[in-house]
């Protein structure tokens, strides 16, 4: 035997149609906020990451500057002086 639907009310058929649009659009908008929020996380990491690199490149840069000329006038007579520099493999003194 067919089971046949009765015509339903109109009324109901909108509030049907409604509702699926209101879901459709909460849908839409939890998207779109969903894809805001990763480009905001994007964009902030971003410039904790550039202001690192310049303060790095700030510090590097100061650093060289700040070493200035060796102490030797204040050494007494007959004294060696061993020069430290850094290198790829640690610290070398010569």
């Amino acid at each position: 035997m067919v089971h046949t639907r009765a015509p339903s009310d109109p009324v109901a058929s909108l509030l049907t149609a409604l509702r699926m649009g209101v879901a459709l659009a909460v849908q839409v908008l939890a998207g779109l906020m969903l894809v805001l929020v990763a480009g905001l996380v994007a964009l902030v990491t971003a410039i904790a990451g550039i202001t690192l690199a310049a303060a790095a490149i700030a510090m590097r840069l100061t650093a060289a500057r700040r070493a200035g000329p060796s102490q030797a006038s204040a050494m007494p007579e007959g004294a060696i002086t061993l020069e430290a520099r850094r290198t790829p493999r640690g610290w070398t003194v010569e």
